[in-house]
């Protein structure tokens, strides 16, 4: 298992170590020569890491000598982290350093800095010494960026038969005629057979979304079994994954009868079809008691399964294989030619060509290899060099022997990314086979990993982060699942075999913790729950660990993780402790320094207390659904890192702290609650509207609610809140007015309060970018004057989505056709309106 150089953190390293900020701190406390000598050892070993990493796989004290590098790695970005907390908790950024150095402990700060200055000075001292062992030839640097690739198709479920090469056509109509063909059997299987690469499920896919198939059953279950469970694929996995499937947390903690009876409930009397993508077990007392279980089922019903075990017959009766062979040469390098040379085949060089396609013949046709390689090489077009490469290694030429060997092949994938892009990708082996993951989140893990630095401090970290997305969708690492109306990509997966390969790169040091895991190495530095907690999961307690997530909440384990390890998880930067129904936050995640992500999602604590404050490196904080959730601390402004506060679905919410506005870093606030400043909420200093106008960093969705409870209506409708959010796509706009029970009659009788929406309107324009534009309970009879402008089409040139709702009172209605990018317009419950202004 190989051991994966931490790139990106060396160079976030470096770059700390050689600014002003560190460079004054190390001379308050003594250690500036320290830190000036760490700098210049750390430059050194760096230029020969790339050296050192083609090393790795054949030579065991290469390996040693990277590990021993990477720990000390890890102990400088946390001890600059320190630094730069100690520095915001004293004082912040905004005060001299000479007056937050006046502290009572000071003494004790710099004592402790020095002694571990000292200890990392030493084991790179002793690293040093030992690059004997690797033999390396130092390199000039490990920044260079590769082309960026933009991705013709992605594999997803919606896939399309054009996709298809040859065969696989044919053999998609072969499997929907075995599946749609009448029989009396209650359990029929059709098994799709083949080794790993072939594309098992892609085929699966197509027959399941295929028109024919879902007009002959219902229901339909896609159930991802990728047997990794110590505990076997049989009936209680079946019911636990059709349990996940589903994605409904409130069948989580019920029993296994319980499942089994809402299971036989579904199904009962019922043609269904299920689909067990990527099979593993073969133990034939195990398919007994899933057939048994699935029998309840009416005559017809089908089961459709992908596996890579070629001896079907531990299924039981009425088994049909279809056995998946590789495309033959003409398929192959139909499909090798599209991917690469994008349709511009007769431009190549002829010497490339015939390279290529011996290189295509030697993929065995195995469409992933094929696809993976493909997109490799395009971005060495005219580079004869890396092709020859390629065609002479070793891994290419044994393919023939078995899956490992596709795993090897993969690799060069790997080994060809540019350096910035590896340590993101790997990260990825943290996730369950088969999960799939919103892009948002997964570049807000790897910015709070230190993955992802600006080079100019001009570019925003997650317009870097979403590049190197595309890049690794265009690598074929990673596949596409979901997009938005705007065509944007929201969430992502993994193919299996690449999954494998991610967790063959980065080795033990992270874990999938699986109820089979029966030891924790202690090298392990991001760790995954995704089932019930392991008994094992003790022996984390007191390791360096950078990443805990829980992917699939047991509420009732909720005191066992806090308890029982989070106490000692000091080196944390990411933390998800997401539908474990936790009441009151931990008080000791205020004391995790280092923390930069952290999700608290679906979980029904009433108050977000002040001690979330003290996490002065908090980039993104994940609040979504917390139902319950009334109140955020009054010292938000607090987190001056803050990125990312995502609040939608806090439907209790009752107002955003004064202060919030200074967060100016603030890009994601789905929601922003007006409160009404009356009563208990005096206590709770209200923000503002006007809090908006500094947050230009704003994209994505901001719905604004309780507008009626906007009390600086006048500074309001000349504040201009709105027109410089040009990253906002969608708005939302809500006057709550029946949840204090107005009737029709007072609203038809003109009240002042009513009037003053159409001031507040005034000052809410937004940016000419704007996409969707959502207004409801708006109170006054007409729009404000830049709706009703004659000019509209020049103020929302990009507007595509209009709808309008419950505005009671309004009568004129804005000219909306002048918009030239307009695609829907929806009026709903308007009451009285008798004028679609039209422009000229």
């Amino acid at each position: 298992m190989a051991e994966q150089i931490p790139f990106s953190i060396i160079e976030n390293v470096l770059s700390r170590l050689g600014s002003s900020v560190v460079q004054k701190l190390g001379s308050m406390y003594g250690v500036q020569k320290e830190l000036k000598k760490l700098e210049k050892t750390l430059g050194t070993l760096k230029a020969i890491l790339l050296d050192a990493e083609e090393q790795l796989e054949k030579s065991y004290a290469v390996k040693d000598w990277v590990k021993r590098m990477k720990e000390v790695v890890y102990d400088v970005d946390d001890l600059l982290d320190d630094f730069a907390t100690y520095r915001l908790r004293r004082g912040g950024p905004t005060r001299k350093v000479s007056h937050f150095f006046s502290s009572s402990n000071q003494v004790a700060f710099r004592f402790q800095i020095s002694g571990r200055v000292d200890d990392i000075k030493e084991a790179l001292d002793d690293i040093k010494k030992d690059i004997f062992l690797l033999n390396a030839v130092p390199r000039s640097t490990i920044h260079s960026r590769g082309k960026i690739l933009e991705r013709e198709t992605h594999s997803s479920p919606s896939a399309s038969t054009s996709n298809l090469v040859g065969q696989r056509n044919v053999r998609k109509e072969e499997i929907i005629d075995y599946v749609v063909s009448p029989n009396n059997e209650n359990v029929f299987i059709v098994a799709i057979v083949g080794i790993g690469g072939l594309g098992k499920t892609t085929l699966a896919q197509l027959v399941y979304n295929d028109d024919r198939v879902k007009k002959h059953f219902e229901p339909k279950m896609w159930v991802c079994v990728s047997d990794e469970s110590g505990e076997g694929f049989g009936e209680n996995m079946l019911l636990k994954m059709i349990t996940k499937s589903k994605n409904d947390e409130r069948n989580r903690s019920q029993s296994l009868d319980d499942l089994k009876t809402e299971l036989r409930k579904e199904i009962s009397q019922k043609k269904y079809l299920i689909v067990l993508d990527d099979v593993w077990n073969n133990q034939s007392e195990n398919w007994e008691k899933v057939r048994t279980l699935l029998e309840v089922g009416a005559g017809g019903s089908k089961i459709l399964v992908t596996t890579r075990n070629t001896e079907v017959s531990f299924m039981g009766k009425n088994v049909v294989p279809v056995k998946l062979e590789g495309l033959d040469e003409q398929e192959s390098w139909r499909l090798f030619s599209r991917i690469t040379f994008e349709g511009h085949e007769n431009t190549v060089n002829p010497e490339i060509i015939r390279v290529g396609r011996e290189i295509v013949n030697m993929c065995n046709g195995v469409p992933l290899i094929i696809n993976t390689l493909g997109r490799t090489l395009m971005q060495f077009q005219s580079d004869l060099s890396k092709w020859l490469s390629i065609r002479k290694n070793e891994n290419l030429l044994s393919l023939p022997y078995g899956n490992d060997n596709v795993l090897r092949v993969l690799k060069l994938s790997y080994d060809n990314l540019p350096i910035y892009l590896k340590q993101c990708f790997t990260y990825c082996a943290l996730l369950p086979k088969d999960y799939e993951i919103e892009k948002k989140s997964l570049v807000q893990l790897w910015i709070a990993q230190g993955y992802i630095q600006s080079r100019n401090g001009n570019e925003l970290l997650e317009d870097i982060g979403d590049r190197y997305f595309k890049e690794l969708l265009s690598s074929s690492l990673l596949e596409e699942v979901k997009k938005d109306n705007f065509n944007n990509v929201l969430s992502c997966k993994m193919h299996d075999l690449i999954h494998d390969l991610a967790q063959s790169i980065v080795g033990s040091e992270v874990l999938v913790l699986r109820s089979e895991v029966s030891n924790i190495s202690r090298e392990v530095r991001h760790v995954s729950l995704f089932e019930k907690v392991n008994p094992v999961v003790n022996a984390i307690t007191g390791k360096p660990i950078r990443t805990f997530l829980n992917f699939f909440g047991y509420p009732y384990e909720a005191r066992t993780i806090v308890n029982s390890f989070l106490p000692s998880f000091m080196c944390l930067r990411v933390l998800s402790l997401n539908s474990l129904d936790i009441v009151k936050v931990p008080k000791c995640i205020g004391k995790l320094n280092h923390l930069r992500y952290l999700d608290l999602s679906k979980n029904i604590f009433k108050t977000l207390p002040n001690y979330i404050t003290r996490l002065k490196n908090l980039q993104t904080l994940k609040l979504r659904h917390c139902r319950s959730l009334k109140i955020f601390p009054k010292n938000m402004r607090d987190l001056i890192n803050l990125r990312h506060l995502e609040n939608d679905g806090c439907c209790n919410l009752t107002h955003l702290p004064r202060g919030i506005g200074k967060v100016t870093l603030l890009q994601s606030l789905p929601l922003f609650v007006i409160g009404e400043d009356i009563g208990w909420l005096r206590n709770h200093r209200v923000g503002s509207l006007s809090e908006l106008k500094s947050l230009n960093q704003l994209r994505g969705e901001l719905h604004i609610k309780n507008l009626q409870n906007v009390r600086d209506v006048e500074l309001v409708s000349r504040g201009k809140i709105l027109e410089e959010k040009e990253y906002l796509q969608s708005l939302r706009l809500k006057w709550d007015w029946w949840s204090e029970k107005f009737e029709w009659e007072e609203w038809s009788q003109g009240d002042e309060q009513i009037e003053s929406h159409k001031l507040v309107m005034e000052g809410l324009q937004p940016h000419p970018h704007l996409k969707d534009f959502f207004i409801q309970g708006y109170g006054a009879m007409e729009f404000p004057s830049w709706m009703m402008n004659d000019g509209l089409h020049s103020l929302l040139p990009n507007l595509i989505n209009i709808q309008i709702s419950a505005c009671w009172r309004c009568k004129f209605v804005p000219p909306f056709s002048q918009l030239p990018s307009l695609k829907s317009l929806r009026f709903e419950d308007m009451r009285e309106v008798v004028e679609l202004k039209e422009g000229e």
